[in-house]
Order: C-alpha cells, then structure tokens, then sequence
C-alpha cells in the first residue's frame, strides 16, 4: 500500500510514518508539508492512501479532498484533524472523506481505520460523530471554504481562482460569513473564526 501523508508539522509526520512503515505491506512513498504540494505528489507515482492534515497552508482542505475524490475515485482518504469543530467536521464528512479521526486517536485506532478504510468502509470515529450531531451549521460548506482562505491571507481573486467562483460570489460569500457571524472588518472576522474553533 502506497501513502502519502500531508501535514505541516513534520515531527508528527515522522512519527506517524515510524508508525506505518513498521506495519507490513505499508509504505509511505510521499509526505507534502502544504496543500499546494498534493497534487503534483498524486501525479508522480500510484498512491494508494493519503492522509490529509485539516489545518494546512496552501489552500482549503475540504476543497483538496473534494478535488482528490473527484479526480482519483479509487484513493482513500483519511482526513486526521485537531479540530474540534463540528461543522468543520462535518465539511471533511461531506467532502466524501473515506474516515475522519481526530488526532488525539491511538496508533491502533489509526491502524484498525486504515483496515477498515481500505476494505471499503468509511469510518467516522465516536468523537467526531458526536462534534457531528451537536453542531450548529452557522456557515455554508462554500462560506466556510471561502472565510479559511481568507484567513491564511489569500485575496478575493486567490480564493475565487482556488474554488472555481468569481471574485464577486466570494466577495458575497464574505459579506454573508460577516453578517452572520456579527462582525464588521477582517481582523474581527479573524478573530471569531478563531474563537469558534473553525480555522
């Protein structure tokens, strides 16, 4: 089995990778530190699973994920995510993630997932089920995308250019995310997606 790990810490890609390449028939072939950098890592050899960090510079997670479901139908993907966030979760889940875990999870959790991923299952551990159940969808899947990439600093134009929309139905989707959310410029927007837990 081919995998690919992208996330930007790389202390936690290395032991993740320790993890995996003691198990037989495992072979992490690939490991991006951004999201810009997984698709040119699909492109180069066959992988089999990719293992997608949430919180990650270079683009939107959930877009990514859709783009890689859409592109390769037979990749599996793990989402594996700090967030507690359930409408964040919610989006991977959407986005047709094959498993969503949070990475507080166990070494054998992760590895009864991956069994279990690639035996056609999709797995939605306990914990992101419940974060799944209680939370209140404030924000659209395309308004939520779009409010992440403006906060990794990414114009208008960058983010229209990212989702597929125009700079004016991303300015819309900002002005939405604004009102509902009660704030009235960019770094109080900023502030409360981080005070909700969403980015």
């Amino acid at each position: 089995m081919n995998i690919l790990l992208a996330d930007d810490h790389t202390i936690f890609r290395q032991g993740l990778k320790l993890l995996l390449q003691s198990q037989e028939g495992m072979r992490v072939v690939a490991e991006v530190a951004s999201l810009d950098q997984v698709q040119p890592a699909l492109q180069q050899q066959a992988i089999d699973l990719l293992i997608l960090d949430y919180h990650m510079p270079g683009g939107e997670s959930s877009a990514m994920l859709g783009y890689c479901k859409q592109r390769y139908p037979e990749l599996k993907v793990i989402a594996l995510t700090g967030t507690q966030s359930g409408i964040v979760l919610k989006q991977l889940r959407d986005a047709r993630a094959d498993a969503v875990l949070l990475k507080d999870c166990s070494g054998p959790e992760l590895l009864r997932c991956i069994a279990q991923v690639m035996d056609g299952r999709t797995v939605l551990s306990d914990a992101v089920q419940q974060q799944i159940a209680t939370c209140n969808e404030l924000l659209t899947a395309r308004e939520l995308q779009t409010v992440q990439l403006i906060y990794q600093g990414y114009a208008s134009t960058d983010v229209a250019a990212q989702l597929n929309l125009s700079a004016k139905t991303v300015d819309k989707h900002r002005e939405n995310v604004m009102r509902k959310l009660q704030v009235h410029n960019v770094v109080q927007l900023i502030h409360k997606l981080r005070q909700l837990n969403l980015v």
